[in-house]
């Protein structure tokens, strides 16, 4: 039975690997656009900025959505009609034909977006608890390799053929992936892959209902790790807004240099996130703390790399460019240990609602970044912000899983004694047949 399921595991995590991947390109395809789409509808920095921002509004509203959908209903279906959902939204942003159009329908692709915790809650119903983070990581490695592909199709296409050329071809895989998704991706019950399982052949359903999902917001485990996703996601933000800018203007590095070390710390971090997955699961196994450990070193680390690595000397190119390559590398190794300790202490019925609850708590975080990192670098420069707000945030993160730390081996082992508590109910029921 454990062969079956890991088979399986394969097949879904190497479609929602693709999924990821190319969702991610159809996100990230708008960055060299912008000034195209500027001057097409004549627009200010102020209202295209808005377009960002309504994504990101729209996403933060319907991840409660999607995630009690998730842990009610079909996993599998609704991964299929998100997949829809992406390549119909993003057609529709070609046909844009003013602003007002452009604004609603680029802010519907956030519909999608907010979409996720169901793909993390299914691969986690084909991994037992010690391979989760591992899984994980090596579908978020899609996400930087997502984002250069979609720079690049932009930059390439996008610009020698339209906008509207290459907005139309990033939709056409969400129609795809959705009929793959439907056909390939099969649900399993909630809860298959927890080890007390492993020997029952069937599992009675259980599905989330209103009395569990308001009780995630009560458990102090969750608490913490939803407060430092809002401040964790600062860095990000920050780096990915505003580093471009960073480097060509106030390090005084070419374009074309400067574009390079984006693909060179991209690529260190399609390495980092699956680095990161197989440190937790390695540490799992010795102790409930590892993913947390693992989180904890990673932020720490994070904070003074990116400090070492920003105070080079400007005249230093080679020097910076490789110390925030080792900054890439190490940032994203938290994030499948995030996910996956999510899943270590939530009922198996309620996991895509957590990771829901956490995504709203992360584009909360997005939303405010990039304004607080312009306002100090108004006031300080660019430089100054850029340091401040990622060690200052990644040190606060710190705290909190080194809070988290001290009691995420309690909150396992619940959910390890109601998994027991499950398992026996169900050899009690298989006798009585």
């Amino acid at each position: 039975m454990r062969k079956r399921f890991a088979y399986g595991g394969w097949v879904v995590s190497s479609i929602f690997f693709i999924f990821m991947l190319l969702h991610y390109a159809d996100r990230f395809i708008i960055t060299p656009l912008v000034h195209v789409l500027m001057i097409e509808f004549g627009l200010s920095y102020t209202q295209m900025g808005l377009i960002g921002s309504a994504t990101i509004v729209i996403a933060a509203a319907l991840f409660p959505v999607w995630g009690f959908l998730f842990d009610k209903y079909s996993r599998a279906k609704l991964c299929a009609l998100a997949s829809a959902i992406w390549g119909a939204t993003t057609w529709l942003s070609a046909l844009a034909r003013n602003f007002i159009e452009l604004v609603f329908t680029r802010a519907s692709t956030g519909v999608d977006n907010a979409a996720t915790s169901g793909f993390y809650s299914l691969i986690s119903d084909y991994y037992p608890p010690d391979k989760r983070g591992s899984a994980i990581g090596r579908v978020d490695a899609a996400i930087p390799l997502g984002t250069i592909i979609g720079t690049l199709i932009g930059a390439l296409i996008g610009i020698t053929f339209g906008w509207r050329t290459a907005f139309t071809l990033t939709a056409i895989p969400g129609f795809i992936l959705a009929v793959v998704i439907w056909f390939f991706v099969k649900d399993v019950p909630r809860g298959r892959s927890e080890p007390e399982f492993a020997s029952l052949e069937t599992i009675t359903p259980h599905t989330i209902n209103r009395r569990l999902a308001m009780q995630l917001l009560k458990r102090k485990s969750l608490l913490l790790l939803y407060i430092q996703g809002f401040f964790g996601v600062f860095p990000w933000q920050v780096v990915s807004f505003w580093i471009f800018a960073y480097i060509v203007t106030v390090r005084g590095l070419p374009e074309d240099l400067a574009t390079l070390a984006m693909v060179v710390w991209l690529l260190a971090m399609a390495f980092g996130y699956p680095a990161g997955g197989i440190f937790g699961d390695h540490l799992f196994r010795k102790t409930p703390r590892g993913r947390v450990l693992v989180s904890t070193i990673v932020v720490y680390l994070s904070a003074l790399s990116i400090f070492i690595a920003f105070s080079r000397p400007f005249n230093d190119v080679t020097g910076f460019i490789v110390l925030t390559a080792v900054t890439a590398f190490i940032m994203p190794q938290a994030g499948a240990n995030v996910i996956a300790t999510t899943q270590d202490i939530t009922e198996p019925e309620a996991r895509s609602t957590a990771l829901a609850v956490l995504g709203v708590f992360e584009n909360s975080g997005s939303a405010l970044s990039p304004l607080i990192a312009g306002y100090i670098a108004d006031l300080y420069g660019l430089h100054v912000a850029s340091i401040s707000i990622c060690v200052v945030t990644w040190i606060i993160c710190g705290v909190f899983f080194t809070i988290l730390s001290l009691s995420i081996s309690k909150d396992v082992q619940r959910l390890r004694s109601l998994m027991d508590e499950r398992a026996a109910m169900e050899r009690k029921r298989a006798k009585a047949l």
